[in-house]
């Protein structure tokens, strides 16, 4: 399961904080951050930089036809760098994220934390918070020493997990590093849509199941054959 933006309130905490950045409203400013920076640019042609702050601050400023000001880009680059932090350290849980894991804890399920950065720190937070240990293993590109937008991190994964492609559901909000990878290696993918954004129009980006929420999701798992 991934973590920023499926289970802890990303979006909520960097829209806050770019709020007035540039003159943009915060919730313009990162959607086009993610959607045509992050995912548009960044995942299809510049992937090495996928953790480069600073060139994407290049890219948004290209994508507003701005010219660049590094002052304004430092700034943002520390908001990203502060909401990182807080992702590990001070998270705001979706309200529907802490029922639906106890709801796959029920169920005997083992829960692995898949994520980009900082996993382990991420999953002793929610711990901490809860008083209730959710995941057997935690997964990260450090860990496994491959993007997460790329078939092998769940190959890895499941070979640590000895787990079957055929019992294995990938549940996350991003298309390119929960969906599309894990699909291509047969796992079962639920994307979590908070924000009702379009389905990808390529094949190998489109879920077994779409959901709003992990309540949703977690009612998808239990009637998986």
């Amino acid at each position: 399961m991934d973590y920023d933006s499926t289970i802890h309130d990303m979006d909520g905490v960097m829209e806050r904080s770019l709020e007035g950045v540039l003159g943009y409203s915060g919730e313009e400013l990162y959607r086009i951050w993610v959607y045509d920076v992050h995912r548009a640019l960044i995942h299809t042609r510049y992937l090495e930089r996928h953790d480069d702050a600073m060139f994407h601050c290049r890219l948004l400023f290209d994508q507003l036809r701005l010219p660049f000001d590094q002052k304004a880009a430092e700034e943002i680059c520390a908001k990203f760098d502060e909401a990182k932090t807080k992702a590990q350290e001070d998270p705001i849980y979706y309200p529907d994220a802490i029922p639906a894991l106890d709801s796959l804890r029920e169920m005997g399920l083992n829960i692995c934390l898949s994520t980009g950065f900082g996993a382990e720190a991420k999953a002793k937070t929610l711990e901490r918070r809860t008083g209730k240990r959710y995941f057997t293993e935690t997964f990260s590109e450090t860990r496994l020493g491959v993007w997460k937008t790329e078939p092998e991190y769940y190959r890895k994964a499941l070979s640590i997990l000895g787990a079957k492609t055929s019992e294995t559901v990938s549940v996350g909000d991003t298309p390119l590093s929960d969906i599309r990878p894990a699909k291509l290696v047969g796992i079962w993918t639920i994307w979590v849509n908070r924000n009702m954004e379009e389905k990808p129009s390529s094949p190998d980006q489109q879920p077994d199941y779409e959901t709003r929420n992990l309540r949703e999701a977690a009612r998808i798992i239990k009637g998986i054959d």
